[in-house]
């Protein structure tokens, strides 16, 4: 088992405690600061398209009127209106003449 400086000290008569030096001083060369891209919330760096905008972007990206009804809920009417598709009017029946 070691005997501390302190301790030594201290049976010699000295102070218990020594007394720290003063700090060293060194320069550095500056080093140059590096600034980081600061980090994107996508909460409020994003756009919320509308309902027509939505299907039209579907519709681009190659997807059916059927798929962008499903992932949009949306009823194929309303995504065939947001994209121009007129559905042809149910033909009428004429009535029979007995």
């Amino acid at each position: 088992m070691g005997t501390s400086i302190f301790e030594v000290n201290a049976l010699l008569g000295g102070p218990a405690q020594a007394t720290a030096a003063p700090p060293q001083t060194t320069t550095t060369p500056a080093t140059p600061t590096v600034q980081h891209p600061t980090k994107i919330d996508p909460t409020v760096d994003t756009v919320k398209l509308s309902e027509g905008a939505q299907v039209r972007s579907l519709k681009t990206q190659g997807q059916t009127v059927e798929q962008i009804a499903v992932s949009t809920a949306l009823s194929t009417q309303t995504v065939n209106s947001y994209l121009g598709i007129t559905q042809p009017a149910a033909p009428t029946v004429a009535a029979s003449s007995k």
